[in-house]
């Protein structure tokens, strides 16, 4: 039997879940399927999720009091950009949910749980697509959340064997109602070749050895411990340039610059921000390098084995163990920063023409979590 799903997102930013879930609708989209999307905020990518599913925001613009509000000078520091919606929007909204006869409830991300708690009356089955380990757990749910997943969702999707393992073993979440689904990554359709402009942009000889990380510069993924290895291996193979690409206005990004002031007197570490097409960053590179404390399945890895890189990263930190299980010289201890140094130049010093036959076969690995292969796996899970 088809299901019809009304997909729950907490909202539309452009964050690793979120691209997760676009990449899904597109694909489903792609094969004629009409999705369904209620995000309890809007964000940038809202424009692409509207281009693939009927989209309802839960949470509202200023009402017109608040925008009358709004033209007064000392009230303007009191702006609320969105509100919960009011019973008659409320009531709006869920006699159009009733209409369309869904036959599933599906939160993606534990964020989304506190407002699918505020659809139950509707006596639908509820899901989740669970994308966080630990701190993002304690940090974007409440207990009170957690008890609804364990006790109210009907199934209950892990991106990884250690989401999965931390939701049955920490949180009662019943093994029964899990299951595995591993991310859905868009593959690209060919090589821009601007690898060697981003080089050259940041002032990187072309005979340099290149390794990157990448992600928004916060706790969950070491950038303090990515600069402390670069100092490490950049001792050792002073040619050697590492980039991060993801820093930004926070105080992550802050301390990471401010170390690399301390030290890096030959430029050799590159702190670039977010950018919208990160494909020349993972062409421009030689090896990518994981420092993440916890990535329940990191789409960049994947990313990093389309392109043929090398992978480093650290045991029983997500979902990078998963992926690279096969790959035993990949993976060092947890958070051991000395292993990684090594590690990292293990694979630096190691001639390109000796890694061919592996670099293929990160390859054809990452294929395996095309829209094709994470349809399939849907599918076999008897959900359509």
């Amino acid at each position: 039997m088809t299901s019809k799903i009304l997909f729950v997102g907490h909202d539309a930013n452009g964050a690793g879940a979120q691209i997760v879930l676009l990449n899904w609708l597109k694909a489903e989209a792609g094969r004629g399927k009409k999705n369904y999307l209620l995000l309890e905020k809007g964000g940038d990518l809202l424009p692409q999720y509207e281009q693939y599913a009927k989209v309802w925001v839960w949470r509202k613009g200023p009402n017109k009091i608040e925008k009358i509000y709004k033209k007064i000078p000392f009230l303007k520091r009191e702006d609320r950009v969105d509100r919960e919606p009011n019973r008659m929007e409320m009531a709006v909204m869920v006699k159009e949910f009733r209409r369309e006869k869904f036959s599933l409830i599906l939160g993606n991300t534990v964020a989304s749980l506190s407002l699918l708690q505020q659809l139950q009356g509707m006596r639908i089955p509820f899901g989740a697509y669970v994308h966080e380990l630990d701190f993002s757990l304690t940090m974007y749910a409440s207990e009170k959340d957690m008890y609804f997943l364990a006790q109210q969702t009907s199934m209950v999707f892990c991106v990884s064997k250690q989401v999965n393992r931390l939701l049955v073993d920490k949180f009662n979440v019943p093994e029964e109602r899990t299951l595995l689904l591993p991310p859905i990554i868009e593959i690209p359709k060919n090589r821009s070749d601007r690898g060697n402009q981003v080089r050259e942009d940041l002032g990187i000889p072309s005979d340099a050895l290149v390794v990157l990380g990448c992600g928004l510069a916060e706790w969950r993924k070491g950038t303090d411990i990515f600069i402390r290895v670069a100092r490490q291996v950049i001792r050792k193979m002073p040619k050697v340039h590492f980039i991060w690409l993801g820093v930004g206005d926070n105080i992550f990004s802050a301390e990471l610059k401010a170390e690399k002031e301390h030290w890096d007197e030959g430029k050799q570490v590159h702190l670039v921000p977010q950018k919208l097409d990160s494909k020349p960053y993972f062409e421009s590179m030689d090896m990518f390098f994981l420092s993440s404390r916890e990535d329940p399945f990191p789409l960049v890895m994947l990313e990093a084995a389309y392109h043929q890189k090398p992978i480093l990263g650290f045991k029983e930190s997500g979902g990078v163990s998963d992926f690279l299980q096969d790959f035993p010289d990949m993976l060092v201890g947890y958070l051991e920063e000395e292993e990684a140094r090594d590690g990292i130049i293990k694979w630096l010093e190691t001639d390109v023409s000796t890694q061919i036959e592996m670099r293929l076969e990160l390859k054809n690995r990452s294929l395996q979590y095309s829209a094709e292969c994470f349809l399939e796996r849907w599918h076999n899970m008897g959900l359509k």
